[in-house]
């Protein structure tokens, strides 16, 4: 399926419902395997009890202003966990 190009609030609210998206010049993607990417960089991921977005913001662990504002975005549709237990949870979807 050819993934649609959208404004960064159309992207989270596509991948909050399972479809594919990107921004126009690619720096925010929903993927079909449940994941919202900045840049190359997996913030959000859908787990066996919803969504979650990583904390890759200034207060958690930094990445960048525009990953930072890609996580504030999507902490309007999902929970922000720390990096920690994001990577404790992409661990345990890796074995379903």
């Amino acid at each position: 399926m050819k993934e649609s190009i959208m404004n960064k609030a159309q992207v989270i609210s596509a991948w909050a419902n399972g479809r594919t998206a990107r921004t126009p010049n690619g720096s925010l993607t929903a993927s079909s395997d449940g994941t919202l990417r900045s840049y190359n960089l997996i913030i959000g991921i859908h787990t066996e009890n919803g969504f979650i977005v990583g904390d890759f913001t200034a207060s958690g662990t930094y990445y960048s202003n525009t990953t930072s504002t890609h996580v504030g975005n999507a902490s309007q549709v999902a929970p922000v966990v720390s990096v920690d237990d994001f990577k404790v949870a992409q661990t345990e979807l890796a074995w379903l």
